[in-house]
């Protein structure tokens, strides 16, 4: 049996049901505790981003071989206790690359052209341009952190749309300016983040980089919240030391009742919603539900999780 404890593609979800016998709820992480029948026979676990995969629930899993992701980040399974049981973790890198390079688009031009505030101001009733005069992306500098398959793709599409990119990545990459992190920090008009939490990237940009930023510049997130210092980055917004930021990810997810961020009128906040695109969400669903059924068939999976450090 395999448990499946938050949203799943319904397409994906029927080519599991046809193997396997399958337990599943989009909810199921909120009441797991109280499902200890299913636990104890469950050979597969399929989870998203809620699901905390501790040792703790593992120890209450003695049959399980095979953790899916639905997604590319890890940092919510304990990697240490999954490889001292042995247990193979699967997982989907770069399958919604695309879906979330074109959102960071998206907030870039949101941005750019005072969308949300021109929106608001026709709502009520106020007909005038000048107020939300914009800027084109074309000639801007769009700064990199980490160029991986989203960050890679968003470069690709921001050089078709002329702007210049920078990162601090090693290349060689065509057309990609390679910089220091202080330098892109200083030249970028967007700063946009695509690199996975880990202790060494927790807090990345705190107080310190945000006052190296332009104060016109946008800075993106959907990448994962720790990534960001949200009480340097409160502040920065608020006191207009930069011009705004697209948060599609939070610290903490959902964000508490009466979110700090909910009274500033520079920032764009997403429900982690980046990669959600129906195409992403297909192939993203059906690559891990094939990866969990060649592990327990004795296969080889196509995207095992890289090894721990």
């Amino acid at each position: 049996m395999i448990l499946l404890t938050e949203y799943i593609e319904p397409g994906a979800l029927a080519w599991l049901r046809r193997r396997i016998e399958c337990f599943y709820s989009p909810n199921l992480y909120t009441r797991l505790s109280a499902m200890s029948q299913q636990l104890v026979t469950a050979k597969g676990l399929i989870v998203r981003n809620q699901t905390l995969v501790t040792s703790e629930l593992l120890a209450k899993m003695p049959h399980l071989r095979v953790v899916g992701r639905l997604g590319a980040g890890l940092d919510n399974l304990d990697r240490k206790a999954l490889a001292e049981r042995c247990i193979e973790v699967v997982y989907a890198p770069g399958l919604n690359a695309n879906a979330v390079a074109e959102a960071c688009v998206l907030y870039m031009l949101a941005h750019s052209r005072s969308l949300l505030p021109a929106d608001r101001a026709a709502r009520a009733g106020f007909w005038q341009r000048t107020p939300f005069t914009g800027q084109e992306l074309r000639g801007r500098v769009v700064g990199i952190i980490g160029l991986g398959a989203v960050g890679n793709r968003l470069a690709t599409i921001c050089q078709a749309l002329g702007c210049q990119v920078l990162t601090t990545n090693h290349g060689p990459y065509r057309g990609i300016k390679q910089v220091t992190f202080n330098e892109l920090l200083a030249e970028a008009d967007f700063v946009s983040v695509h690199v996975p939490l880990t202790p060494t990237t927790k807090h990345l940009i705190g107080a310190r980089e945000l006052s190296q930023m332009k104060y016109s510049a946008l800075l993106i997130n959907t990448s994962r919240g720790g990534v960001i210092d949200e009480d340097a980055l409160f502040d920065a917004l608020q006191t207009k030391q930069i011009a705004g930021a697209a948060l599609d990810v939070r610290r903490q997810e959902p964000p508490c009742a009466g979110d700090r961020f909910h009274g500033l009128d520079n920032v764009i906040l997403t429900p982690h919603l980046a990669g959600w695109t129906i195409e992403a969400q297909r192939a993203t669903c059906q690559a891990v539900v094939e990866d969990v059924w060649r592990v327990l068939q004795g296969e080889s999976p196509l995207y095992p999780a890289p090894p721990i450090l």
